[in-house]
Parts: structure tokens; C-alpha cells; sequence
């Protein structure tokens, strides 16, 4: 446990030796701790350097602890002390990276990000910078640390007043439990549209930094590029604001009493709201973790009702009665989150 003071093995079980008991000398602690006696004796030097113990006149010479509410204090502020000036160092050290890279011209531009713990960090660290919004373009694979920690953006800004909006492949929904998590990231106050495909993986924190694959098709995401303040930074910008101008809106209304004395129930709310999106019953079933028939009858039932001669039809109308509601911001200016 002493390590952290400098004090190795056998030194902390002298040392221990000694606060248990009255002086002793160098043969009886070596005898009690089972440490050979020119092992003992080198660490019983280092103890009273660092005056955690002290000789005794007499021969043999004893040894005896000192107070350790004093002794350890004195070892502890030297340790703050030490880490300080660490602190100091690490600042400077930073100065002189961002100043190096400035230098450099456009090799400071952008900067590979490798392995998976790296990926997960610099994308976390974006997330945690932003000040005024989160974009991304959000498929699969995903950022995940060795320990499983995934990278989130809504739990990372919300209640920082930061807007976040992401546009989802609709592909991506393939993937069990998607919706749900988008319907959570959704409540969060995160703004979403889908596409039928996503061109690439995209992050951007205000407009100061970006991520992307390094890859065009990772398998695994192991290898990223941090994008900084750039004509690329803006080409990056620029493709977003227009994917995102593009793609579907996705914002489900509340579930319960719709238009006039009509209600919709929360599974029927999610099966309007997918099928305005053009996702096909296969998926609609696998997001709601029912069956393919189940999912059939379903929508023909709300075809039915609705009075729609298409899948697409039933989304409008099924707007145009309350039912759900598209996006309210796709067509004007939003503000930031509360």
C-alpha cells in the first residue's frame, strides 16, 4: 500500500514490523519479516531517509518508528508536491504539441486515431467538448471501448444546453432494440432524421473538430480520422447540412387520445411512424419484437382504418388526424436545447 510513497515490499513490511513493536535490531526484524538481512538493511536505509524511522544509540543498534501521523504526512506532501510540478509539466508539454502541429502547416490538419480504445475516447472527448451542438451521421460499427462502454451522445449532452442531431442509416434499424434506442435518445432531446443509406460515419463537435473512418467500409471501427479547423472541416459541415435537408424526419407524437374520440395505442404510434419511413414489415417487426404476420395484419388494419390506398398515404394521414407528428423543425429554424 506504500508503494505510492516510494516505500518498496520489504521496506513497508519493516516498517510495519516496527510501528507493531518496541526497537529491535536488524537480526530480530529480518527473523520476524523473513527478509535476507542485506535486503533489510538497504530498506531500512531507505526508511530513515525518508524519516519514517530512526536509530537508537546502543549496540546493536535498534531501530524504532517514528510517529507515523507525522512521518506519512511529511512523505505525503512531498508526493503532492512532486505531482504538482507534474501538472506544471503536462501543461507545458500540451503548449508545445499544439504549437508543433500549428507549425506544420496541413500535417495539423487531421490526425489518425487508431485502436479501439482510441476511437472510443476521441469520439467521447468531442461529445464532451461541444459547447453549442453535436452533428453526426450515425451506422454501424459502432465506437466501443475493450470494456464494453459504448459511446453515446445524448447522455453526454444532455442538461448542457448542446443541440445534437443525427441522421441514422435506415439499415441500422436491422439491428434489434434500435428503435428503442433512438426513442430514448429521442426523449433526450436529440433531434433525428433517417436515410436509406448512410455515406459514411460522421461526427462533428460545433464546428471545430470531426471524426471519420479512416476506412471507407470498416468492419471494425479501429481506426478514425480527427478532422480540425479546415476546408475539409467545412466540405464535412457542408455534406451534413445537406444530408440532412434530404433525409426523413422521425419524431413520434404521444400515444392516447388522437383526433376527436380516436385513439392510437403506443404499438400502433411506432408502425405509423416506421411505415412513413418506408421500412418494410420485416423490420418493423424485428424493432417491435413481434411476428411478420402479426406485423401484416396490423398494417392492413390501420390501412383500413385510415382509409389509405399506400403504405406512404397512411403516414400523412395518420398525421393529418394526430396520430403522430413528423419533425416540427423540417422546414424552419430550431433552437437549442433547453
Amino acid at each position: 500500500m506504500l508503494e505510492v510513497l516510494g516505500l518498496d515490499q520489504p521496506a513497508e513490511a519493516l516498517y510495519f514490523a516496527l510501528v507493531d513493536n518496541l526497537p529491535l535490531p536488524i537480526g530480530e526484524l529480518a527473523r520476524r519479516t523473513g527478509i535476507e538481512p542485506d535486503v533489510a538493511a538497504n530498506a531500512l536505509v531507505l526508511l530513515e531517509d525518508g524519516g519514517l524511522i530512526s536509530r537508537l544509540p546502543g549496540s546493536p543498534v535498534r531501530y524504532t518508528a517514528l510517529p507515523p501521523e507525522h512521518a506519512l504526512e511529511v512523505l505525503l506532501l512531498a508526493r503532492e508536491r512532486d505531482i504538482h510540478r507534474v501538472r506544471a509539466l503536462t501543461e507545458r508539454l500540451a503548449e508545445r504539441h499544439s504549437d508543433a502541429r500549428r507549425d506544420r502547416g496541413s500535417a495539423s490538419l487531421i490526425q489518425v486515431i487508431t485502436g479501439r480504445d482510441g476511437v472510443a475516447r476521441c469520439g467521447q472527448q468531442l461529445f464532451n467538448r461541444a459547447e453549442k451542438e453535436i452533428r453526426g451521421i450515425d451506422a454501424p460499427p459502432y465506437a466501443e471501448a475493450s470494456d464494453g462502454e459504448r459511446v453515446n451522445s445524448s447522455t453526454v449532452v444532455d442538461g448542457r444546453n448542446v443541440r445534437s442531431r443525427f441522421i441514422h442509416a435506415r439499415d441500422s434499424l436491422d439491428l434489434p432494440g434500435t428503435m428503442e434506442r433512438v426513442e430514448l435518445d429521442i426523449t433526450a432531446g436529440e433531434e433525428v432524421r433517417f436515410l436509406p443509406e448512410a455515406p459514411m460515419k460522421l461526427i462533428i463537435a460545433d464546428d471545430q473538430a470531426a471524426l471519420i473512418p479512416l476506412l471507407a467500409t470498416p468492419q471494425v471501427l479501429d481506426s478514425c480520422i480527427l478532422v480540425h479547423p479546415s476546408a475539409l472541416l467545412d466540405a464535412l459541415s457542408a455534406l451534413f447540412e445537406s444530408l440532412w435537408a434530404q433525409a426523413q424526419p422521425y419524431m413520434p407524437g404521444q400515444s392516447g387520445a388522437a383526433g376527436g374520440n380516436e385513439f392510437v395505442s403506443e404499438e400502433e404510434r411506432r408502425i405509423i411512424s416506421m411505415l412513413a419511413m418506408g421500412m418494410p414489415d420485416e423490420t418493423i417487426a424485428r424493432q417491435l419484437g413481434i411476428g411478420h404476420r402479426t406485423v401484416q395484419r396490423r398494417v392492413q388494419a390501420l390501412l383500413t382504418r385510415l382509409g389509405a390506398a399506400s403504405r406512404f398515404q397512411a403516414g400523412v394521414l395518420a398525421a393529418t388526424r394526430g396520430w403522430w407528428r413528423p419533425d416540427p423543425g423540417a422546414d424552419g429554424e430550431r433552437t437549442p436545447l433547453g
